[in-house]
């Protein structure tokens, strides 16, 4: 089995306080409320203990089709300054596996809130199916940009936070 490392940051200036962004980002269960389904997501359940806390457990991906799903754990939880979390995704078809890290902060810039999100991958599979790996890290890239985007067009249409 060889392995591999990848991780990128993405960031963005977003127009509502950090208080706002990270309950939106810790509110799991409720993502669907600014994170429209993907190919790689449908939506987040099983969370618990909830409220989000350090160490909540959730079943993220699409839980209703076995194969697609995965179950993470929240790794850190610092309000409103940073969150992370972690889970494993097995990709079946290739024999492999992708530990997942993704941390999450949030910093006041003036009236905005600078959003920086690390992504590390680490990547376990067959030395032959080493070409897949592109496919597998584009995928991740596309689903990362498009939480990057779907969480900035929320919050600032929504700046005073989510409505209760």
């Amino acid at each position: 089995m060889g392995k591999s490392q990848w991780h990128r940051f993405y960031n963005a200036q977003v127009a509502a306080q950090p208080h706002v962004l990270f309950e939106l980002l810790s509110d799991m269960p409720n993502y669907g409320r600014w994170l429209p389904p993907s190919e790689a997501f449908g939506e987040t359940i099983d969370v618990a203990p909830y409220p989000v806390q350090l160490g909540s457990k959730y079943h993220d991906g699409k839980p209703a089709e076995p194969g697609k799903d995965w179950w993470g754990t929240v790794t850190g939880f610092q309000p409103p300054g940073s969150i992370d979390f972690h889970h494993v995704i097995h990709v079946n078809q290739l024999m492999t596996k992708v530990d997942v890290h993704i941390h999450y902060s949030f910093e006041l810039e003036g009236q905005n809130t600078l959003v920086n999100r690390w992504l590390v991958l680490d990547i376990t599979m067959p030395v032959i199916f080493r070409p897949f790996r592109g496919l597998i890290i584009k995928s991740f890239e596309k689903e990362n940009i498009r939480t990057m985007t779907e969480v900035k067009k929320y919050a600032e249409s929504h700046p005073e936070g989510a409505p209760k």
